[in-house]
C-alpha cells in the first residue's frame, strides 16, 4: 500500500502535552513554523515511544536506567485513523530532532531544536507518569 503524503509542521515550538479525560490517549500540540497551531492525539503506546526515543537521544547516559521504568502499553489497531499509533524520533545532522507520527498510512512530522525537544520530553514525562505518582507529595527533605 502506498503511503499517503503527510503533514509537516516544520520547526515547532510552544509545545504542550495533556492526557485526554478518558485517560487512554495523549494530546500533543504546539505552534508550527508558519505560526499555525496544531494538535495530534497519540495512543498511550505512541506517546511512550516518543518519550522513549527522546530519552535515548537527549539523555543517552541515563536512558538505560530510565527506560527500564517504562511500562508497556497495548497496541492500538491501525484501522482507527484518527489517532497516532506510532512515532519515531531521529537526530538530524544539524542537531535538530525530527519527529514522525503515523495515523494509519498517513504521516505527520515536525522538527524540534534541543530546547523544545527537552520541553516535550518533560511534558510527556509528566503526562505519562502513573496518576498515583503525579499526585504523590514530595518526600520531606532529609
Amino acid at each position: 500500500m502506498a503511503q499517503r503524503p503527510g503533514q509537516s509542521y516544520g520547526q515547532a515550538k510552544n509545545l504542550f502535552v495533556s492526557r485526554k479525560a478518558s485517560g487512554d490517549s495523549i494530546v500533543v500540540g504546539g505552534m508550527a513554523e508558519d505560526s499555525s497551531r496544531w494538535t495530534r492525539v497519540l495512543s498511550q503506546r505512541a506517546a511512550q515511544m516518543l518519550w522513549f526515543n527522546l530519552t535515548q537521544l537527549l539523555y543517552p547516559e541515563r536512558s538505560d536506567k530510565v527506560n527500564a521504568l517504562i511500562t508497556t502499553a497495548p497496541l492500538r489497531s491501525a484501522d482507527l485513523p484518527t489517532i497516532t499509533t506510532h512515532t519515531t524520533v531521529d537526530k538530524s545532522d544539524d542537531g535538530n530532532y525530527e519527529v514522525t507520527g503515523w495515523i494509519g498510512s498517513y504521516t505527520w512530522g515536525l522538527t524540534l531544536d534541543k530546547a523544545e525537544a527537552e520541553r516535550l520530553w518533560s511534558a510527556l514525562d509528566g503526562a505519562l507518569a502513573p496518576q498515583s505518582l503525579q499526585n504523590k507529595p514530595n518526600p520531606p527533605p532529609a
